[in-house]
């Protein structure tokens, strides 16, 4: 049945109330977000084409009052963050999003320099090259968000870690699923269901990189103490199937178990958690209504990333690192062992995984 608009609207309306309060009342340097007297934190958005958050969803949130880009926007401020510069390695698709919110279009990758207080990459295809465009910003001490998968090898994802440390400049590396609220819920039942047996979930993907979504969430619910990893798959850049197998250690009081993830269509993700004790479970619909998926989808990430620009700490680099790797070690399973298992910590340095496009950017950008 059809919601009427003034039901729709009364729904957005309550929606962002209850955000606005979860943005204001979980972090004291991000209360008050709507302060006239606050100046608003200058966002430089990186990578901005195709496959990227920005046009998807971060800009609808950070520009509420524009042009809509995706079906329309919450139609509110719930940060205290916008968006001043824009740049993509197709500089009219940066100049066509920069019009939308409202931005400055840049030329080249580094252009930002000395104009933001934070970058944020919303690019999918970037991430091969992330630790060259990425560095300009660690290096001046800018607040970098790094989009996942983070890095296609150890040696980048390492250069990136290290430059970081060097300069004392803010990373985060997250995948927006990390961040749902349904992580937390979760985690907190899983002291119901006894000693877990096994976990099996699903996700809406095509490719093995696009699994991180729900890799990295498991690794937010079950800790990153895996042992193995193996992925089955017919293409990992455009597949039929795909299952990605994750061993988990165990800890003190829990065997090891396996988690399971398979590709499927409907829903997001959903997951279902085995123990001796009982069985807990969680899945993300596709939300059919705008309003609520930016609200429960997508929000919850920008708000760790604004808490990270105003100098909150997210996860220690060490995280990061291991993150990459757990997501590495898939990649080398099936591309060099054909889906069988491989230990997490014996992928090679400078193994470089397979891109989803090799010649999306020019190297020549690059030399100046």
């Amino acid at each position: 049945m059809e919601k009427s608009s003034n039901r729709r609207n009364f729904i957005k309306t309550s929606a962002a109330a209850g955000a606005a309060s979860l943005v204001a009342g979980t972090s004291s340097s991000v209360h008050a977000a709507t302060g006239k007297n606050r100046r608003k934190l200058r966002i430089g958005a990186l990578a901005v084409g195709e496959m990227s958050f920005w046009p998807y969803s971060w800009g609808d949130i950070l520009s509420p009052h524009g042009t809509h880009l995706n079906q329309g926007s919450l139609e509110t401020d719930l940060l205290n963050m916008e968006i001043t510069h824009v740049w993509d390695v197709n500089y009219e698709e940066a100049q066509k999003f920069a019009s939308i919110v409202g931005a400055e279009a840049v030329k080249n990758y580094d252009d930002m320099v000395g104009k933001v207080d934070g970058v944020a990459f919303g690019g999918y295809y970037e991430v091969p090259w992330q630790n060259k465009l990425a560095r300009p910003y660690i290096e001046a001490g800018i607040p970098t968000f790094l989009d996942r998968p983070f890095a296609y090898s150890l040696r980048d994802i390492d250069e990136i870690l290290d430059l970081a440390a060097k300069h004392n400049t803010p990373i985060m590396a997250t995948d927006l699923y990390e961040h749902i609220h349904g992580v937390t819920t979760l985690k907190s039942k899983l002291k119901n269901i006894g000693e877990i047996e096994c976990v099996h979930g699903t996700c809406l993907t095509s490719d093995y990189p696009a699994i991180f979504h729900v890799q990295f969430m498991i690794l937010k619910i079950f800790g990153f103490d895996v042992e193995q990893v193996s992925v089955i798959t017919d293409n990992p850049i455009e597949c039929r199937y795909l299952v990605g197998n994750y061993l988990f250690k165990g800890w003190q009081g829990q065997k090891p178990f396996l988690c399971s993830l398979t590709q499927t269509s409907g829903d997001l993700y959903t997951l279902t958690i085995t123990g001796t004790d009982g069985i807990e479970t969680a899945r993300l619909p596709q939300l059919e209504d705008r309003s609520d998926d930016l609200l429960t989808h997508h929000l919850p990430l920008l708000v760790d990333m604004q808490r990270m620009f105003e100098g909150e700490s997210y996860e220690p680099f060490d995280l990061i690192r291991k993150k990459t790797e757990i997501f590495l070690t898939g990649f080398y399973s099936t591309l060099e062992r054909g889906g069988a298992p491989v230990n997490v910590g014996t992928v090679p340095v400078d193994w470089c995984a397979l891109p989803a496009k090799p010649n999306w950017i020019d190297e020549s950008i690059f030399k100046k």
